[in-house]
């Protein structure tokens, strides 16, 4: 099955995206959906095999207004015995610890834990038979559309400014689902886990550019190439990560209608300083560009970010 490491999964599904996506995302995982007496249209609710415990019951919540997936909870039991109970909840967190490292007990017995892109938390319930629940709440906080994310940033970010700007814009803002607030982008194709595949750029003289989007097993964008049908110029952007997913390094060639190289840029960052989301607010970078015609020039700089959350 299809995954994406830049969202919560629940047994490699994300668990993120409208019903259209996230129902046959959790079908194909041996999840059925069943008809509750609850009329609330914002939950959805599923029966199936979490990590091989029969029965296990799952239900999905979805915001109001967007429509996409918020959380979900997954309950497995009530058990009558007391040995059964344990010998599960044990086995339960030590898959989950596993997948996502160790969780930390907190003052009302349950375990936590946090990633780059959600929350777990483990927790029981005691029904007045003395039976047993275990709960495990997955709460999604990462947005869908993963426009931000593009461009190595985390989080539910609502604006970037950025000091002394190169190859990039000094003023970016997102949408509280990820978009990036464009007017000029238009045409846009998205995958099922929510990542640009293709659009169009209006141009300013009129017409339009044509724009795809190649990512690498990680789900991070590669390669950006805009094609303009009309002139028959061709920019490709290149981008490379490190292990966080920060963009360390970028190039953009500039191709004439003859298929000749008449700009190249090349930009090496060094990203000394980050906020609590992760994301850096500080970098010393270096700009390698050449134009036809030209020599080849070196120019060392630094930038500055204010980033804000639509969370914050």
């Amino acid at each position: 099955m299809p995954t994406d490491v830049k969202c919560m999964t629940m047994m490699d599904v994300p668990l993120e995206g409208t019903d259209s996506v996230f129902i046959p995302a959790l079908q194909g995982a041996g999840f059925q959906q069943v008809v509750s007496a609850d009329d609330d249209p914002d939950t959805y609710y599923f029966k199936g095999d979490f990590y091989g415990i029969k029965d296990a019951k799952l239900m999905v919540s979805v915001n109001e207004k967007t429509r996409l997936l918020t959380d979900a909870t997954v309950m497995c039991g009530p058990y009558r015995t007391r040995e059964l109970f344990e010998r599960n909840q044990k086995y339960l967190i030590g898959k989950l610890q596993r997948e996502w490292g160790n969780f930390k007990a907190k003052g009302d017995g349950s375990l936590h834990t946090m990633t780059d892109y959600g929350y777990i938390r483990q927790s029981t319930d005691l029904d007045e038979e003395g039976r047993h629940t275990i709960k495990y709440f997955y709460m999604n906080m990462s947005p869908y559309y993963k426009d931000a994310a593009n461009m190595g940033l985390k989080g539910f970010v609502q604006e970037v400014i950025t000091e002394n700007p190169v190859m990039e814009e000094d003023v970016m803002h997102f949408d509280e689902i990820g978009k990036l607030a464009a007017d000029e982008l238009i045409d846009r194709e998205y995958n099922d886990f929510g990542y640009l595949v293709r659009a169009s750029m209006q141009e300013k003289q009129g017409g339009k550019s044509k724009l795809t989007y190649e990512y690498d097993s990680d789900n991070c964008l590669v390669k950006r190439i805009l094609v303009n049908p009309d002139s028959g110029l061709r920019i490709v952007n290149d981008y490379h990560y490190n292990s966080s997913f920060e963009i360390v390094q970028e190039s953009k060639k500039v191709f004439n209608k003859d298929n000749e190289c008449i700009e190249s840029y090349n930009i090496k960052n060094d990203l000394s300083e980050h906020d609590d989301n992760g994301n850096w607010t500080v970098n010393h970078a270096q700009l390698t560009y050449w134009l036809k015609g030209q020599r080849t020039e070196i120019i060392p700089f630094s930038q500055k970010r204010i980033i804000s959350y639509w969370d914050e």
